[in-house]
């Protein structure tokens, strides 16, 4: 099974995370967390644990992560699914920073394409 963390998931995901740091709850986030799974993939999880808890399961991760970086949690949790066969990935910023000049350059090649068109039209 593969699960996949879009950009706009794991930036809401990294700002409640943040928080929790700050306040000193790494718990807060929990509810975030859970939320970016769907009940299937809940399933699957809780179906490869040996516990069948999948709360019990995030628990563990939370505790065994050291509160110091986001992404540190992240990499933790995509382990801890990889020991029961669960792929996670996640869109890191290289491809974030990649989708972003791709679009940069749709809509300036748009706007060029626009400005050839108005010129042909003049003439």
């Amino acid at each position: 099974m593969r699960i996949f963390f879009d950009r706009r998931s794991l930036r809401t995901l990294r700002q409640s995370i943040e928080d929790a740091m700050e306040d000193g709850d790494s718990s807060a986030f929990r509810d975030d967390l859970i939320e970016m799974f769907s009940e299937d993939q809940v399933e699957e999880i809780e179906r490869r644990l040996d516990t069948d808890d999948f709360l019990d399961f995030l628990d563990q991760v939370i505790e065994e992560w050291s509160e110091e970086e986001s992404d540190e949690l992240l990499e933790l949790l995509a382990e801890r699914l990889g020991e029961i066969g669960i792929d996670l990935s996640f869109e890191t910023e290289e491809e974030e920073a990649e989708d972003e000049e791709s679009i940069e350059d749709d809509i300036e090649d748009e706007s060029f394409e626009e400005e050839e068109a108005e010129e042909e039209e003049e003439f």
